[in-house]
């Protein structure tokens, strides 16, 4: 069922169910495994940002250093990207897949406060985000946007994206980058996209 693409999507009370549900759904249709992770102490449901509760498969905790994602992916909604930001775990844990070369995928604002050393990076974000970002990055007003930045040792690949409407787009851009556009155009069949 599952090919040996790999995706760690992090969750949050508060974080934008349909970013969560359509990331996820759209990933796996891909044939790509992705792991739910709480990014709280433990593995209790969480409630998203419109009340759907959903049960994380583990904890942020129970993460290992050995553990490899080919991208993680963090969604948006205010408070779950409010409690991202706040957490030193999601900020290391970002931290450290992107000096591995792996894919960051996030929605929203989360990387206002873990910079995760993209200083002037393109993104894009929610509309009323943009502002607030734009001392640290190169805003583009895009639904999607993928930034390749080339650095001393090597790649780093970013999928940004704006907001619920978006998720779609953001997930097949996400699979794009792993496995290709043959992958989007049967996913996009499928789905009646």
């Amino acid at each position: 069922m599952f090919g040996s693409k790999k995706a760690l999507l992090l969750l949050a009370n508060g974080s934008e169910e349909s970013e969560v549900v359509i990331t996820v759904d759209v990933l796996r249709r891909a044939g790509i495994k992705v792991t739910i992770t709480s990014i709280e102490a433990n593995r209790e449901a969480l409630k998203c940002a419109q009340h759907t509760v959903i049960v994380p498969d583990i904890s942020i905790n129970e993460l290992s250093t050995d553990d490899t994602y080919d991208v993680v992916v963090v969604p948006g909604g205010e408070k779950g990207s409010e409690a991202m930001a706040k957490n030193l775990a999601v900020g290391n844990l970002l931290q450290q897949h992107y000096e591995k070369g792996k894919l960051v995928a996030a929605i929203c604002a989360v990387f206002q406060s873990h910079k995760i050393g993209l200083k002037n990076a393109t993104i894009t974000a929610y509309p009323e985000c943009q502002n607030d970002l734009k001392t640290d990055y190169n805003i583009v007003d895009q639904p999607v946007h993928h930034c390749e930045l080339k650095t001393a040792d090597g790649e780093r690949h970013m999928i940004t994206s704006q907001g619920p409407g978006t998720a779609f787009a953001f997930a097949l851009k996400i699979v794009e980058i792993l496995d290709g556009s043959s992958k989007v155009k049967k996913i996009r069949e499928e789905m009646l996209l």
